[in-house]
């Protein structure tokens, strides 16, 4: 299983990090954050909003994830 600083990381939270750091710096989409864990965009859940608070977690401080109101998430420049 992947870690970052030491932590192991849910395989849905490897991929949402991988999409983060690949879009850093840009505003990713809920829809495209749910493709990405294996869920079809236009549902609602929390589900999403739950992995990110894990990853935000396990994570820390120096990698910051924002919340972009009523689009999505970034990961901080």
């Amino acid at each position: 299983m992947p870690s970052v600083n030491g932590k192991k990381l849910t395989p849905s939270e490897q991929a949402l990090w991988n999409t983060l750091c690949d879009n850093r710096g840009k505003a990713v989409t809920r829809g495209q954050l749910l493709a990405v864990v294996g869920y079809p965009a236009g549902i609602s859940t929390r589900t999403l909003d739950v992995h990110i608070q894990h990853l935000r977690r396990k994570i820390g401080q120096e990698a910051r994830i924002e919340t972009v109101f009523r689009i999505g998430y970034r990961l901080a420049v």
